[in-house]
């Protein structure tokens, strides 16, 4: 991000100007040789001081970058720091800080270091260049900015200081941690053949398996009239059954039924990581994924939705809902799953993240399932039986994270 709009400029300091017009005041009365050099001595001083000081940060750019944009939470970005000089006066020293945002640290502080900027420091010749590349850390998950930036320099004998603020705000997006979650797919219910299956919906015609006697009722443009001329007998065409391959994640946030009261941060960790690595498992495997949940973003304070898509853009939109969700639920989840059923294509297969299942939930679950969807739950705390036997009796199929899930992938 660049910024070159220079505001203003606060000095600190002052030469003693003073003494200066003491010592021409003196060198005029007595007339000395000494006198009037001191008093030359004192007129360039000051000159120098006046000018150097006043034109210190003047036509002095700064940029600052955060790359990359887009991390896994734990990683270290760099900000890189450019500070160009565009006026043929040197500067002897030159002073920048980097002020942190909430959630952005510095790698391996020592004690006694300040945790909430990175300063740096060197002189800079005229019409020179620097860059300066610092690494941060960004510990969690979230969208975060770093800035502003603070420039400080002064005049060449070091008497008056220069200070200007450059309001610069890179952003870095840092996505849940991975964790060890296998991946779990459902075949869909929609008709588009995408993927060979043992047991479809439809036929695939670009999979052509064989042929076999024709019988009453097949239609006319499926015969395979060059085996029926060598076989003497008319023979239909066979193709490998095929399946939609699509995963649309509904990712409940709400720990408790009293969504509204009480949230539980490190269970809501763990269902947004473990959503996020079954969505990058599935698009990684080449479907299509979506996103909806009951969680509020915690920048925009709004509850968001990524429509079901394929691709790298997809990917990123669902990873960016999860990076930037909160701990709390605008809503309970079975409210809003099943307001967003019309919204939801027929036939898609629907997975449920969610750290604990109510009834209410089950009940929502067994609703989608009527309305022509494939449902799956996955679970972070353990299923109670009677609920576990209720899914299975309407054809749902459940999942509980192991132990091992739960950990972070190496």
């Amino acid at each position: 991000m660049e910024l070159d709009t220079h505001p203003l400029d606060s000095r600190t300091g002052r030469f003693p100007w003073q003494i200066a017009v003491l010592f021409v005041a003196i060198a005029a009365i007595s007339r000395a040789p000494a006198l009037i050099v001191l008093a030359f001595g004192a007129v360039v001083a000051w000159l120098v001081v006046e000018i150097t000081g006043r034109l210190a940060l003047s036509a002095v750019d700064a940029r600052v970058t955060l790359t990359p944009d887009r991390i896994i939470a734990g990683e270290l970005p760099i900000a890189t720091i450019e500070l160009a000089n565009r006026k043929p006066l040197p500067l002897p020293w030159l002073e920048a800080r980097l002020f942190l945002g909430e959630g952005v640290e510095t790698p391996n502080p020592a004690p006694g270091t300040p945790r909430g900027w990175i300063d740096c420091g060197f002189p800079l010749r005229g019409r020179e260049r620097v860059v300066v590349r610092l690494p941060v850390r960004v510990p969690a998950r979230g969208a975060y900015a770093i800035g502003p930036l603070r420039l400080r320099a002064g005049d060449w004998l070091g008497f008056t200081q220069t200070e200007r603020t450059v309001p610069v705000a890179p952003e870095v997006i840092a996505y849940p941690a991975p964790l060890a979650v296998r991946d779990r797919a459902l075949a869909s219910l929609r008709p588009l053949a995408e993927t060979a299956t043992r047991r479809g919906l439809v036929p695939d015609p670009l999979r052509f398996r064989g042929v076999r006697p024709h019988r009453r009722g097949d239609a006319r443009k499926e015969i395979h009239w060059k085996a029926s001329a060598r076989l003497r007998e008319l023979q239909t065409k066979l193709y490998e059954p095929a399946t939609s391959l699509d995963s649309i994640f509904l990712v409940n946030v709400a720990s408790y039924e009293q969504y509204w009261i009480q949230a539980d941060p490190e269970a809501a960790e763990l269902v947004v990581s473990a959503a996020a690595e079954l969505v990058r498992l599935a698009a990684g495997a080449g479907r299509q994924v979506g996103l909806v949940t009951n969680g509020i973003d915690n920048l925009t304070h709004e509850r968001p939705r990524s429509a079901l898509g394929r691709g790298p853009r997809s990917l990123t939109r669902s990873l960016e809902i999860l990076a930037r969700l909160g701990p709390y639920a605008v809503g309970a989840p079975e409210t809003v799953f099943l307001r967003e059923r019309g919204r939801l294509p027929w036939g898609a297969t629907l997975v449920i993240v969610t750290p604990r299942l109510g009834q209410g939930l089950a009940n929502a679950a067994v609703a989608l399932r009527r309305a022509h969807h494939r449902v799956l739950v996955v679970c972070v705390g353990e299923i109670p039986a009677a609920l576990g036997g209720h899914l299975t009796v309407h054809g749902i199929s459940h999942d509980v994270l192991t132990p091992r899930e739960r950990r972070a992938a190496v």
